[in-house]
């Protein structure tokens, strides 16, 4: 039995790496005019599987109410997740693992005034299968250094992924679509749904900026512009530490997407299970480089960006927080994915 989870989006353990593919997922509730009830935005998979889900709203009447994901986690728990807002709009992403033969939903809940049409979209994460990423494009990949006045760049109505990479004192906006402004401050990630131009405007001097959009059309089968790396490790007892496991090593400075959760299947025990990162820049508040299992079974998870410089290992370690830090631990399984961009 899987009795701890954890999932990454980067690439881990050598032990198990693996070309991954991507599918796109999304689904559209078009011209709601009621609260949503819990509705599938996946087709139930197979096999336990990891899925990057993300919201936006568009074409908003007046204003649009809360939105939760619910699933079932691969020891077979109910969770939900309540999306945060950014100008009164639902707006992010979750990373979940999924169990076999059950479906993640989407449902609203609370007030919303008029009619609202709400997305649901992202990634599920499938090592060696073929890749469905037909319907995705990185249309805007922009760097700068220090304030550029505004960069304009078109903004066509897809629900849309955007990273912001910079030092955490650089400030930011980003502007256009149905979510309004976006203030910033250092790296972050955001949605939204287009309509019209977009505008970048960096607004500290001597930082360091990069903006890079991935538009989601509708699913289909064939590559795309992102790259995927998967590892799977199930039913592990045991810990890593104190060997520092490499991700990857680029020979060229990159950009990723890296989200993890982790989870203990309530068993009354003691040992936390924790995952540890070095070797990455820039890192997306508020993830921290370490991260804690919850023995009480509730999940942990983060998303967010990273910078790793050319010829610098990206590198992962798991340890056991109570007694010795290495050797036998509770078991546990480990699914890891990278989006490169």
């Amino acid at each position: 039995m899987i009795q701890k989870a954890v999932a990454l989006l980067a690439l881990l353990w050598p032990l198990a790496v693996a070309h991954a593919s991507i599918t796109e997922i999304r689904r559209d509730f078009l011209n709601e005019t009621s609260l949503l009830p819990a509705t599938p935005i996946i087709t139930a998979p197979a096999v336990n599987a990891s899925y990057l889900i993300c919201v936006t709203v568009g074409d908003v009447q007046t204003s649009a109410p809360a939105t939760i994901l619910r699933w079932t986690d691969e020891n077979g728990e109910f969770r939900n997740f309540t999306y945060s807002t950014i100008n009164g709009a639902p707006n992010g992403c979750h990373l979940i693992r999924n169990q076999a033969d059950t479906a993640a939903s989407i449902e609203t809940r609370g007030t919303y005034s008029g009619f609202y049409n709400l997305f649901a979209f992202g990634f599920g994460f499938w090592p060696g299968q073929i890749q469905s990423q037909g319907g995705i494009e990185k249309p805007v990949n922009y760097a700068v250094t220090g304030t550029n006045g505004g960069h304009e760049f078109s903004f066509p109505g897809y629900p849309w992924l955007f990273s912001v990479v910079a030092a955490s004192n650089c400030r930011w906006e980003l502007s256009g679509g149905w979510s309004g402004a976006i203030s910033g401050v250092g790296s972050q990630i955001s949605t939204a749904y287009g309509g019209g131009n977009g505008v970048f405007t960096t607004l500290t001097a001597d930082c360091v900026y990069t903006l890079i959009a991935v538009q989601f059309g509708g699913p289909a089968l064939g590559p795309g512009p992102l790259t995927d790396y998967e590892l799977n490790l199930l039913n592990w007892t045991s810990a890593t530490y104190p060997t520092w496991e490499t991700v990857f090593t680029p020979s060229n400075a990159v950009n990723a997407l890296v989200s993890w959760n982790i989870a203990e299947q309530p068993d009354g025990g003691l040992i936390e299970e924790a995952i540890n990162f070095t070797g990455w820049g820039n890192v997306d508040n508020p993830c921290p480089t370490e991260y804690l299992a919850d023995t009480a079974g509730d999940p942990a998870s983060c998303v967010t960006l990273v910078s790793v410089a050319a010829d610098a290992a990206f590198q992962v370690r798991t340890t056991n927080q109570t007694g010795q830090a290495w050797g036998t631990s509770p078991a546990y399984s480990a699914e890891v994915d990278v989006i490169l961009f």
